[in-house]
């Protein structure tokens, strides 16, 4: 019985192996998939006989391991084909990824795929090529997004900006499409200069929100520095006559923090007129030294750099200060203060005290003669309880001891010119009558003439003679100066000189009449200039001496042309503009600046026989002297619309044409 039982066993099982299915793989899957793809892997199952069993699909990657598929009952007679959709999602496969591959199994019967890869990163390319940028400007940072299995990407970019282990800020975010995205943002305006880095991350999410791939891509950028502030420092905002100004300019960026960068600084008197500037380095000290005579003021600084500027006012102090010497027997008292100084000096003769009023205005000196019966004595001068000056065994003569004035003298001899000026003006009067009587015709020497040390200066290439001479220079240290400036041409000199007409002496006469008001020469030829300088006239208001004089040298010349059988053709003009200027006695050296002499040139060729004003000029007189547009292609002119002459002028032409007569 035993025997029949395992026997039956024996071909039950035999019988069963011979009824088992078999899994045939139609197609493999490819080698790569990104997150979000769909896979399909045909199979069919065959079986020579009728099969039912449970079939699944399991995903392996890893070592970990994912059901997908089961079906409860499938049943087989023959040949079986299945296709089912595999989603490579969150969903539906978790969070396997990298090599993988699909296991099916029927019953006892398995089969594997070939391995492929699952990969959720994306590949980020950044095609901008800028790396430096400024706070408060638009950043445009470009780029291509691709999934590792070759397709764009359609989802969003974002970016954060990472300066060392600082926390990160959000900066921007925008969409991806087809696989292109522009980020555009500002950096905020107190971002600090440096290197930084843009850390981009691109994304796709699935319909459940769930992000499927991303990548990430650094992308460094340098913040550079924008100056945002121009500050000017001064060591002290009060300074005294005979001291130092020290001031330094400070260039903030946008934190705050200094740069390094080239700055202007100008220092203005009181009366707005430059007195000293440099261009030095930002964070780096300007001294400037204040005249010992420098009344009190308030003066400003100005700095610029970086299309930025700045001012500040600092104040010139009074100062009381007078200098005491003892020479034999005289005592000398000057004013070196920027105020009058007017106090009771203490002068100590032995033991006796002598009170000295003293009245001194800006630089001026006294003196004092001492005196005391006949011996040696010890002299003190004291000044608010101090000692100003002391002389040992001073001889000294007379009754009694005292201090008396012996005479105002001023430091810079002024008392004294001003005495030879007067001799010399009185001899050079009767000279100049003399020559009038001989009816001499040309030059006459004013009397300003004999107070030069110099010879009189001959006019380049001409025989005019000028004592105010003026030199023009490529570069020159001094004062910027606005001028007063009329030119005379004279258009046919070649043609004068060839003719040999003795012009000449009129404008001889021009240049004498010109330099009686005050006025520099410059230039001969065809073009002289007079330059109507405040370092001559003293005063700023030129404007009308300058037009005054243009009206009656064209009245001289128009005269001259009456009798001359050559006539002088001519043009003259009146322009207002700037010059640097340094006066080395009569001479004047000067540096023109903008279009002032070309300017003047081509305003006086328009001229036909007139006078011409510049706009510059007509505006700065517009509310003295009426005048009226003249139409002239190219140029902007202006003539005189009404002249009063007083007898004076009137007088000083008849006596012209009556000398021209003769």
């Amino acid at each position: 019985m035993k025997t029949r039982f395992f026997a039956l066993f024996i071909l039950a099982i035999f019988l069963i192996s011979f009824v088992s299915a078999e899994i045939v793989i139609i197609q493999n899957p490819n080698a790569l998939y990104s997150m979000g793809d769909k896979l399909t892997v045909p199979v069919k199952v065959t079986s020579s006989s009728e099969i039912t069993d449970i079939f699944t699909i399991n995903l392996i990657c890893s070592n970990s391991t994912e059901k997908l598929i089961q079906y409860e009952s499938l049943s087989v007679n023959g040949e079986i084909e299945k296709n089912p959709l595999i989603s490579l999602t969150k969903g539906f496969i978790g969070d396997l990824k990298g090599t993988c591959n699909l296991k099916y199994s029927f019953g006892t019967t398995t089969k594997s795929t070939n391995n492929f890869i699952i990969s959720d990163l994306i590949n980020i390319d950044v095609t901008s090529s800028a790396r430096e940028f400024a706070p408060e400007r638009e950043i445009i940072i470009g780029g291509q997004a691709k999934k590792e299995n070759g397709q764009m990407v359609n989802g969003v970019v974002s970016a954060e900006l990472v300066r060392g282990d600082k926390s990160r800020n959000v900066f921007a975010s925008d969409t991806v499409r087809d696989g292109s995205f522009a980020l555009k943002f500002f950096l905020p305006k107190t971002t600090a200069s440096g290197q930084y880095t843009l850390k981009i991350k691109v994304y796709e999410k699935d319909s459940k929100g769930e992000i499927t791939n991303n990548g990430f891509e650094d992308y460094g950028i340098f913040v550079t520095q924008v100056p945002t502030n121009l500050e000017i420092f001064i060591e002290d905002s009060e300074v005294g006559p005979d001291g130092i100004l020290l001031a330094k300019a400070i260039l903030h960026d946008q934190t705050g923090k200094p740069i390094s960068s080239a700055v202007k600084i100008t220092i203005f008197d009181e009366r707005g007129k430059v007195f000293d500037g440099k261009e030095i380095a930002t964070n780096e000290f300007f001294e400037v030294s204040i005249p010992y005579n420098q009344e009190p003021a308030e003066w400003k600084i100005t700095a610029s750099s970086n299309e930025l500027s700045s001012e500040l006012p600092f104040w010139i102090n009074s100062v009381e200060k007078v200098k005491t010497e003892i020479i034999d027997n005289v005592l000398i008292i000057t004013n070196i203060g920027n105020v009058p100084y007017t106090k009771t000096v203490a002068v100590k003769i032995s033991d006796q005290m002598v009170n000295v009023n003293v009245d001194l205005g800006i630089g001026e000196s006294q003196k004092y003669s001492l005196s005391a019966p006949d011996g040696t004595y010890n002299v003190e001068v004291i000044i608010d309880g101090s000692i100003s000056s002391i002389s040992e065994n001073t001889p000294l003569t007379g009754k009694a001891i005292d201090v008396n004035e012996s005479g105002l003298m001023l430091e810079n001899n002024t008392l004294i010119w001003v005495i030879i000026i007067l001799i010399l003006a009185f001899f050079g009067t009767k000279i100049f009558r003399k020559l009038r009587k001989k009816n001499f015709f040309g030059y006459a020497p004013s009397p300003g003439a004999f107070m030069s040390k110099k010879e009189p200066v001959n006019l380049k290439k001409s025989s005019l003679i000028t004592r105010n001479k003026a030199e023009m220079e490529l570069s020159i240290k001094g004062d910027q100066q606005d001028v007063s400036l009329v030119c005379l041409r004279i258009k046919n000199i070649d043609k004068l000189r060839e003719s040999k007409t003795d012009y000449e002496p009129v404008l001889q006469n021009i240049v004498d009449m010109a330099e009686g008001g005050k006025a520099y020469i410059n230039g001969a030829q065809e073009n002289i200039f007079f330059i109507y300088a405040p370092i001559k006239t003293r005063t700023f208001r030129n404007e009308k001496t300058a037009i005054d004089f243009a009206q009656k040298t064209a009245d001289v010349i128009n005269a001259y042309n009456k009798l001359a059988r050559e006539k002088i053709d001519f043009g003259v003009s009146v322009n207002h503009g700037a010059i640097v200027a340094n006066a080395q006695g009569n001479t004047l050296k000067f540096m023109s600046l903008g279009t002032l002499m070309n300017s003047s040139k081509k305003l006086a060729s328009a001229a036909e026989t007139e006078v011409l004003l510049s706009d510059q000029l007509r505006s700065k007189i517009s509310s003295e002297i009426k005048t009226q547009k003249k139409n002239i292609p190219g140029v902007e002119a202006y003539t005189v619309r009404e002249t009063r002459y007083d007898e004076r002028s009137n007088e000083f032409i008849r006596k012209f044409m009556d000398r021209m007569q003769k």
